[in-house]
């Protein structure tokens, strides 16, 4: 009995022992649970904290989850804090992935080739990305500069004061730019207007006009210049052969009132002629079978002017001119008997003749009196002498009436 009192003493004793040895281990156990614990509270509140960057990022994950409601004597809170700091991850991670999206688009919509959104999203990867897209950023800025200094200068050259600046401001560039594009406008109605006005002088003094609008631009206004340069030459020459030929008209002056007197006889003595001619053609005429003219013609007979017939065929009614398709190489043909009597009558400059609408109607209309200024081979270019060159149109007749004849040959005889 003894021995097993002892026996029980012993172990009762090693039992102590042991749970004092046990105690011992699970309270030191314990502790660096504890202090983990705490370590593991600190780290996710120093997370938060980091999440919220100050407020910068708008988060509240460091007011959601404070040092103290981790801690473990609070750990039947936990359930309801915990989710917390995912909820917070989850938003910063959806504006990484929201914002690695829109730098992607916006590097497509700059031609920014190389920025992937997937791999800004890379921890590893996302720095060179940022370097690609902020090197991009700064050529296409550095182009836009270009580009702006660019349009400036050349707005500058038409006379538009647009700085560079103010192209690279949204606020301020429609403004600037539809002030500049004014300017060019107005520089190209400009040339247009001058390069009209060229045209309508040289065709005014006959002269070619120029084709300013190629590349041999300077050429066709050198030429054309040449051109005016001669004309004027011609003028001037014209002028003093004018002086001349009024100096010669007095002289004639005296010799026609001589004439005048040798004509009157000469017109008696036409008189009888014409008597005798028309005797000669009621003879020729009675069976009506054959009508002959009184003469064959040639380009020296003075009746030729009655054959002489064209039209209008330009109208210049700013500089009060026309031109007739009658020129140098004008022709008609005579009807003589049964042949045809081909005449050459060049036009002469210095003639008057008349503008008549519907000549062949029963209401012809007069026009205007022109007189010829300048001969073509075809066509001739003729100023106004007597009524209005707006009642002037294409295609009325030209001719010479007995007054213009008169007058021609009168010229012509002095």
């Amino acid at each position: 009995m003894v021995i097993l009192n002892r026996v029980i003493n012993i172990l009762i004793l090693l039992a102590a022992i042991a749970a004092v040895v046990f105690s011992y281990l699970l309270f030191s156990k314990r502790e660096k649970l504890v202090n983990g614990w705490g370590q593991m509270a600190t780290a996710i509140n120093s997370a938060a904290q980091a999440l919220d960057d100050g407020g910068a990022s708008g988060t509240s994950a460091a007011k959601d989850l404070p040092a103290d409601k981790l801690k473990h004597t609070n750990y039947e809170q936990l359930g309801q804090v915990l989710p917390k700091l995912k909820d917070n991850v989850s938003k910063v991670i959806a504006q990484r992935n929201d914002l690695s999206d829109k730098i992607q688009q916006a590097a497509a919509k700059l031609s920014i080739s190389g920025v992937i959104a997937k791999n800004l999203k890379n921890i590893s990867a996302y720095k060179d990305q940022e370097r690609i897209f902020l090197n991009g950023v700064d050529q296409f800025r550095s182009n836009r500069d270009k580009m702006s200094r660019s349009y400036a200068s050349t707005f500058g050259r038409f006379g538009a004061s647009v700085s560079p600046d103010s192209l690279n401001n949204p606020r301020t560039f429609d403004t600037e730019v539809n002030k500049g594009n004014m300017k060019v406008t107005d520089t190209l109605n400009r040339k247009s207007t001058y390069e009209s006005s060229i045209a309508r002088m040289s065709r005014a003094i006959g002269v070619s006009s120029p084709r300013l609008a190629g590349p041999a631009y300077r050429a066709e206004l050198d030429k054309t210049v040449k051109a005016m340069q001669a004309k004027n030459n011609e003028f001037r020459k014209t002028q003093s052969l004018l002086a001349q030929e009024k100096k010669k008209n007095r002289d004639l002056t005296n010799k026609l009132t001589q004439r005048d007197k040798a004509l009157s006889n000469l017109r008696n003595l036409n008189t009888a002629s014409t008597k005798e001619i028309n005797r000669l053609k009621n003879i020729l005429n009675r069976d009506n079978t054959l009508t002959i003219p009184e003469k064959l013609l040639t380009s020296k007979d003075p009746e030729c002017y009655k054959y002489v017939k064209g039209v209008i065929e330009y109208i210049d009614k700013e500089y009060g001119f026309v031109t007739i398709n009658i020129g140098k190489k004008y022709s008609f043909v005579q009807r003589y008997g049964i042949k045809d009597n081909h005449v050459v009558f060049p036009l002469n400059s210095g003639k008057v003749m008349t503008v008549v609408r519907n000549p062949e109607s029963n209401n012809p209309l007069f026009i205007a009196k022109i007189i010829v200024s300048r001969v073509d081979d075809n066509s001739s270019i003729c100023n106004l002498v007597s009524g209005q060159v707006d009642l002037i149109q294409e295609g009325d007749a030209v001719f010479f009436t007995d007054e213009d004849i008169a007058k021609a040959l009168k010229t012509a005889a002095k």
